[in-house]
């Protein structure tokens, strides 16, 4: 049932024959096709041939599944994804119902500018009115005498019924990606609309290629959902973002998005410290165009924090308690949004992985092992050895512009139709460099054996390196030691650091330089020397939470850079190499911060109102508010002034001067004498006082915002007098 649609798998190469089972089956002669006998009361009129025969009558019906979420007035059942006529009924009608309701003058160019496609969540699905006639197209030969082999016959052999298997269910995938996503795509841009795509997101939701799905987006589109420390980012989300980031880079668009830190049972749970590593991991996989999820309409302010998605989603909506002091978040999020939408994605590796599991399947429950780590790479799939890679000066140039020095062949990939190996072997004759173990043979029932074992054994001699026409082949079990053989030096890599530092890359080259983000994914600081492939540029460090420009240590090696790093913990920047030198070195020193006072003591506080806390209070020592002794304010969530003066000698103004506010919970903007000095949202929670010091006596105001989750616990202490309203229940007293 799994090899014909009815159900998905994980991985249909691994789907074993049941024990005992007989490998021969049913003739492919002694089937014949009847239909032409059956007449429309369902009666046959058929006289058989002598023997024994066994008739089967196959039909089909609707699975009956519904759109959700959606409100009632947007639920029916699902449209038919395999019929493009059928999409382009559905979406002409959306469409137009849109434009109806919104007017002309908000729909394309203004107002309405783009559609999304969510996730494919909507499972199995194995027919389509048209489908015959469609796989004759695609697959080349009649699939209704293999029929049969839906109901568990076996024709011919176990071999050759699952190889008509395979190609059903690959039919079915070609439709998905070309009659749905290829249709929403046609009927988005005949209305002057972009369209963002996502995929299959989590795991094997449906059959079908995710790239391919993808190809057809303006903008193709990844999900990352949030996690809690301690823990880790499922790996299919991992694949899902390389998924996306890869056709942005292959096809040569300029953005690749992702539905961003999307929780679940986490109601205002999250600060932007604790979302700033789930960002940061999206910009390390390549997403340059984050798409928050989600903003919740909130009609009316007088109940709060409101509305939300049931269950889904960061509230991001001027009701959050942060919320008016989140600038420099967003700002944050929009620098290295900016600077990785910038120039040209370089990447060494084309990886291949195969014609069967799509990506979020490989990655379904741990990252694929194999991907080179100091060299950056692009996943392609089948589709794009045919239509997008070309040779030129052995490397391989896609039409998009993306460039890659090596092939790479991983994943599902030990077994590969004939039509890619073919095109796989063109590639290596006109000079490209493929790495792999050789194919042990087709899935495909129309391919010819004799042919692809011929075109294996030109391609893999049994020597460590085949060479065949103006390129080569590379017998190598991993990308890391082809890449060795094949000369390509590491383009980021820790020549100094930690044995179990993790830190992520991206390399884009610009027309005047080249641009790396590096992210410290554990949470610790560290202190590394790191080796980049540029040589000839002075490296600088351009921080996106600030938008300053630092110096750095670094040295030449050859034709590489080798420079000193410090991260702080769950740290990202930018390492720029944009001003040519012929320096072979240089040096930058940091300042010793020297403690000149504490500020822990005597801070008068003012509260936001109707947030249940008194207007103003006294701290004669700093505390946690979730430890204080009244109730109004230990449970107290939103904004409040902190507020104290303290004295400057004459002989240190205008000399620089750092405020350390040790731990903020959780957003904190800083004003000294009436003058805002900045908003400091993750540690270290520093910032540079800068002109605003005066000789003499000075005010600091310390405004904080904290979560929600203080006080919708406070609520639900017994007898409180509630502050808060939500749409679902959210926190218990304990």
């Amino acid at each position: 049932e799994s090899k014909a649609g009815f159900s998905i798998a994980p991985d249909y190469y691994a789907l074993a024959a049941p024990a005992g089972a007989d490998g021969q089956g049913v003739s492919l002669a002694q089937v014949h096709n009847i239909t032409q006998a059956m007449r429309p009361d369902g009666t046959l009129h058929w006289t058989p041939p002598p023997g024994r025969w066994r008739i089967l009558r196959l039909g089909y019906s609707l699975l009956g599944t519904s759109n959700h979420p959606a409100p009632l007035e947007a639920t029916g059942l699902e449209v038919d994804k395999f019929d493009g006529e059928a999409v382009r009924r559905y979406l002409q009608t959306y469409l137009r119902n849109y434009r109806d309701t919104v007017g002309d003058a908000q729909f394309g160019k203004r107002g309405l500018r783009a559609l999304l496609t969510d996730s494919i969540e909507v499972g199995a699905a194995n027919w389509t009115p048209r489908f015959i006639a469609q796989f004759k197209r695609l697959r080349g030969y009649d699939p209704l005498p293999w029929l049969p082999t839906l109901t568990g016959v076996i024709i011919e052999s176990r071999a050759r019924s699952d190889a008509f298997l395979y190609d059903y269910r690959r039919t079915l995938a070609d439709l998905l990606a070309s009659e749905h996503y290829g249709t929403v795509a046609a009927v988005a841009h005949e209305h002057g609309l972009s369209l963002y795509g996502e995929a299959l997101e989590d795991h094997r939701p449906s059959l079908g290629d995710d790239m391919a799905m993808r190809a057809y987006a303006d903008t193709p589109m990844a999900a990352l959902w949030s996690w809690n420390r301690g823990f880790e980012p499922r790996p299919t989300f991992l694949g899902d973002m390389k998924g996306a980031s890869s056709v942005a880079h292959v096809y040569g668009r300029p953005f690749a998005a992702a539905e961003s830190m999307t929780s679940l049972n986490s109601p205002w749970a999250f600060a932007p410290s604790d979302l700033r590593r789930i960002i940061d991991l999206e910009f390390a996989y390549g997403i340059n165009r984050p798409v928050i999820h989600t903003s919740v309409h909130q009609p009316v302010d007088d109940k709060v924090p409101g509305l939300s998605l049931s269950i889904f989603g960061q509230y991001f909506n001027r009701h959050e308690a942060w919320a008016e002091l989140a600038r420099p978040w967003i700002d944050y999020i929009a620098r290295n949004s900016y600077l990785l939408q910038q120039g040209r994605n370089v990447a060494d590796v084309a990886y291949f992985y195969g014609e069967e599991q799509p990506l979020t399947s490989l990655y379904g429950d741990a990252p694929l092992a194999d991907v080179p780590r100091s060299h950056a790479f692009d996943f392609i799939n089948a589709q794009m050895l045919q239509q997008q890679l070309r040779v030129e000066r052995g490397q391989l140039v896609t039409r998009g512009g993306a460039r890659y020095k090596l092939l790479y062949l991983g994943g599902s990939s030990r077994q590969m139709t004939l039509p890619t190996l073919q095109r796989i072997a063109a590639l290596v004759r006109a000079g490209a460099t493929v790495a792999g173990v050789a194919p042990v043979g087709s899935p495909a029932l129309g391919d010819d054996p004799v042919a692809f074992a011929r075109l294996v054994r030109q391609l893999w001699s049994g020597a460590p390196q085949t060479v065949v026409g103006k390129g080569r082949v590379l017998e190598a079990p991993s990308v890391a030691e082809a890449l060795s053989r094949a000369g390509v030096a590491s383009d980021f890599e820790l020549v100094q650091a930690a044995g179990d530092a993790r830190v992520l890359f991206v390399h884009r080259q610009l027309v005047d330089g080249e641009l790396y983000f590096i992210n410290n994914r554990l949470n610790r600081p560290e202190t590394l020397a790191a080796r980049f492939r540029v040589s000839g540029r002075q490296p600088e460090i351009w921080r996106a939470d600030t938008g300053a420009i630092e110096p750095v240590t670094w040295r030449a090696d050859g034709d590489q850079t080798v420079v000193n790093l410090t991260m702080a913990p769950e740290d990202s920047y930018f390492v720029v190499f944009r001003k040519a030198t012929t320096l072979k070195a240089g040096t930058a020193t940091p300042a010793t911060p020297v403690v000149l006072a504490s500020l822990d003591e005597g801070w008068d506080l003012a509260f936001q109102t109707g947030r249940g806390a008194p207007a103003d209070a006294h701290m004669a020592k700093l505390e946690p508010l979730n430890e204080h002794s009244e109730a109004g304010i230990r449970y107290f969530s939103g904004l409040v002034s902190y507020t104290r003066s303290f004295e400057v000698p004459a002989a240190q103004a205008g000399k620089a001067l750092q405020l350390d506010l040790g731990r903020v919970g959780d957003v904190a903007e800083v004003s000294l004498n009436g003058k805002v000095v900045g908003t400091v949202w993750h540690a270290p929670y520093v910032l540079d006082l800068g002109a605003a010091v005066q000789a003499g006596q000075n005010t600091l105001q310390v405004r904080v915002a904290n979560l929600w989750v203080n006080r919708l616990i406070g609520d639900a202490q017994p007898g409180a007098a509630r502050v808060t309203y939500t749409a679902m229940p959210t926190y218990g007293p304990q």
